[in-house]
């Protein structure tokens, strides 16, 4: 009895909310529907029934004259300029009407761009890896230990997953679409949480390349080095040694590497154009490699980056990273490039299942 009494009261309270709540959205839509009203008159209806007016009243003042061809002229002109004078203060009047929406949205847009700062200065000031994602400064290899790949919305694509990445034994990552691949980069970027087990990724000396290319503002000078300034890179330079070689000419090499110098002869170190306009997808792709290997790290994350350019390109590209002893965790459907790694980890099904395998060469 005690608990039907406690539904009843439940079910009383909800539906008062409701009931105040479906009052409140019937007064908002009125509201709204009346402010609709208003404004399509305003802006639309009252100027042509102003220029209508005051043009009668123009021309009963020259009734009597109306037979003369310049009065009618003149009458002609001034009946357009004064409905375009009309017209343009009433459409300004509504402009003005409208600035409070424009007002919310500009606020709106403010206020997530000082979010998105705060949350960035507290990254980089806090430094935290999730719990279990290990980063040693000293350590060699990417090491998966009975890791569940999840997504957001709780879906389990790759179950206990153990494997381990060491440098100069490449891992090829390959399944069908939707079965996870991206997800495992993802979480090695850690754009997503280990769900479980334990993730050990070296602190330094990992570069990833995305699926999708991106650009900066800037040269292509500033193309390549990204992140780092000019300044940087002459230092980042200078501390591995090659002082005989200037920047600019050091850059020009990666460029005849990848295949794109007649974008210098073309635009010139300091040009500053819109890179996502002048450049094709599969030239954005070399662009974003010609940038893993300028800062030529220990491994490269590279989540099917050549996916746009020719078979011929991509294995040109693979050749140059393992000739520069960069260590590759790819993501692909090619088999091109099978010989260009140690380790094969197939997502079967994205239910859960792989296979870990050797590839021999």
């Amino acid at each position: 009895m005690a608990s039907h009494c406690h539904y009843f009261l439940i079910n009383q309270m909800v539906e008062a909310k409701f009931a105040t709540l479906l009052n409140h959205s019937k007064i908002l839509l009125r509201k709204r529907w009346l402010y609709g009203i208003f404004d399509d008159f305003v802006t639309k209806q009252l100027p042509h029934n102003v220029t209508w007016g005051l043009s009668l009243l123009y021309a009963l003042e020259h009734k009597g004259d109306r037979a003369l061809t310049s009065t009618q002229g003149e009458l002609a002109h001034a009946l357009r300029f004064l409905a375009s004078v009309v017209s343009q203060s009433f459409i300004a009047f509504g402009d003005i009407l409208e600035l409070h929406k424009k007002f919310l949205e500009l606020s709106g847009g403010v206020n997530r761009i000082f979010e998105l700062e705060e949350l960035l200065k507290a990254s980089q000031s806090n430094a935290v890896m999730p719990s279990n994602v290990i980063s040693v400064p000293s350590e060699e290899t990417i090491s998966f230990r009975n890791v569940d790949i999840v997504t957001p919305s709780q879906k389990l694509l790759a179950s206990q997953l153990s494997c381990d990445v060491s440098q100069g034994k490449s891992l090829l990552v390959t399944g069908p679409n939707g079965s996870g691949k991206s997800s495992i980069f993802r979480v090695l970027q850690s754009l997503w949480p280990v769900a479980s087990g334990r993730l050990t990724v070296p602190s330094e000396g990992i570069f990833h390349v995305p699926q999708r290319p991106y650009t900066c503002l800037g040269t292509l000078r500033d193309q390549i080095i990204y992140p780092l300034s000019r300044e940087e890179a002459e230092l980042k330079m200078a501390k591995t040694g090659d002082r005989s070689t200037s920047l600019d000419d050091h850059l020009r090499t990666i460029l005849e590497n990848v295949r794109l110098v007649y974008l210098l002869e073309r635009e010139g170190w300091d040009a500053t154009p819109n890179w996502e306009d002048i450049l094709s997808l599969g030239e954005q792709q070399r662009l974003g490699m010609a940038r893993l290997f300028f800062h030529s790290p220990k491994f490269g994350i590279l989540d099917e980056c050549t996916n746009a350019t020719s078979v011929d390109v991509e294995e040109h590209l693979y050749r140059l990273a393992t000739d520069m002893g960069i260590t590759v965790v790819t993501s692909s459907q090619r088999p091109a490039l099978i010989p260009f790694h140690s380790l094969e980890l197939k997502l079967i099904d994205g239910e859960g299942k792989w296979e870990l395998c050797s590839i021999n060469h």
